[in-house]
C-alpha cells in the first residue's frame, strides 16, 4: 500500500468513527505520521481527500458486491456483510456512505454528487437482481430496488440511534421474508 493509499483508509476509518466534519487534516497527518507538505502532493484539500474516501468506499463496495452470488440470497447475504460490521462496531458508526449523505449532500455539491455514484451503483446491481429473479411481471423492480436502499440505511441509521440489532433483523425479515418471498411467482 502506498502512502496517498494509506492516507484514504486512515480518513476513512476516522471519518466513518467521528465524522467527516470532525476529522481535520491536522489529525490525519499525526495518525499517518506523514508531513502536511506530502499531504499537499497527494490533495488539493480536504474536500479532495474527502472525495477519494467516497471513491475508496465505492470501490470497497463493488468489490463486496462481486464476492456474492447475483440472486436474491446472495443479495441478503451481501446486506448481512455490513450488518456484521456494524455488530463488530457495537451498534456505532453506521453505513459511511449514509452518514456522510447526512452530514455533507446539502452543504457540498461535489459530495452529494460523489455520493449518489454508490447509491447508483447499488440501485443498479439490486435492481438487476430483482429483474432477474422471479419477481411478479407488474412488480417494479427499479422502485424495489430503491426502497432497499432506503430500508437498509433507515435499519442501520434506527440500529444506531436505538443501539440495538432489532431494525436490522427487521430489514431482514420484512425485505427478505415478507416482501420478496411473496413477490415470487
Amino acid at each position: 500500500m502506498n502512502k496517498k493509499e494509506m492516507v484514504i483508509l486512515k480518513a476513512a476509518d476516522m471519518i466513518h468513527q467521528y465524522g467527516y466534519n470532525n476529522v481535520g487534516i491536522k489529525q490525519i497527518l499525526d495518525e499517518t505520521e506523514i508531513p502536511k507538505g506530502s499531504f499537499y502532493y497527494y490533495f488539493k484539500s480536504k474536500e479532495d481527500l474527502g472525495i477519494n474516501v467516497v471513491d475508496f468506499y465505492i470501490k470497497e463496495t463493488k468489490k463486496l458486491f462481486s464476492m456474492f452470488d447475483k440472486n436474491i440470497d446472495g443479495l441478503r447475504d451481501f446486506f448481512n456483510c455490513y450488518f456484521k460490521k456494524f455488530k463488530e462496531f457495537g451498534c456505532k458508526r453506521g453505513c459511511p456512505i449514509g452518514n456522510l449523505a447526512l452530514e455533507l449532500a446539502d452543504k457540498n455539491e461535489n459530495f452529494r454528487l460523489k455520493l449518489l455514484e454508490w447509491n447508483t451503483f447499488l440501485e443498479e446491481e439490486i435492481y438487476n437482481i430483482l429483474k432477474n429473479s422471479n419477481l411478479k411481471k407488474e412488480f417494479d423492480a427499479k422502485s424495489l430496488s430503491s426502497f432497499i436502499i432506503s430500508n437498509f440505511e433507515g435499519a442501520l441509521l434506527k440500529a444506531k440511534l436505538e443501539k440495538s440489532l432489532k431494525p436490522i433483523d427487521e430489514f431482514n425479515y420484512f425485505i427478505f421474508e415478507v416482501l420478496l418471498k411473496q413477490q415470487e411467482v
